[in-house]
């Protein structure tokens, strides 16, 4: 498929239904999520709330006024000691997928990380999601760990692989 030339910008609150929608179709389809139930309104708030602190920034792709993907940076772990390091997610809706989107998010994101002073960029993939492995590879980001059977959903017992791009 050919890459879709989509605008990346800063999250907006009116992006936020179109934001939670993408990520309960993975919760609801998906691996890439160890989430079992839907985010509520009350979740995605608190969620939107924490990425209008300029340090995990939350942004979305967009093609002609629709939300078509998301990528943010969260807090790795709550101790001081981590605040350099942070965890990236990124989801796209499902029927624009592989068309180069999270290529853009996540290249966007790892620029923004280095500009704010992040140290590090993890993230945790399930062992199964090859095209979530892929799009990391090809961002930078190796492979630094794996925990082995970890999660369970849809039945399969599922490891997560640890992936690092260091600035």
């Amino acid at each position: 498929m050919q890459d879709l030339s989509v605008d990346i910008r800063r999250a907006k609150e009116a992006d936020l239904k179109a934001l939670t929608e993408i990520y309960n179709w993975a919760v609801q389809n998906t691996v890439a999520t160890f989430d079992l139930e839907n985010r509520t309104e009350d979740k995605a708030n608190q969620w939107f709330l924490l990425h209008q602190d300029p340090y995990y920034p939350l942004i979305v792709a967009e093609y002609n006024g629709k939300v078509l993907g998301w990528a943010s940076i969260s807090p790795f772990h709550p101790r001081p000691a981590y605040k350099l390091s942070g965890e990236f997610s990124i989801y796209i809706a499902p029927e624009y997928q592989g068309l180069g989107i999270g290529t853009k998010l996540l290249g966007m994101l790892c620029q923004i990380a280095e500009e704010i002073g992040y140290h590090t960029l993890l993230g945790l993939i399930t062992g199964i999601n090859t095209e979530s492995l892929t799009l990391a590879a090809k961002c930078g980001f190796q492979e630094t760990g794996r925990y082995r059977e970890v999660g369970k959903k849809f039945g399969q017992i599922l490891d997560v692989v640890v992936v690092q791009r260091i600035f």
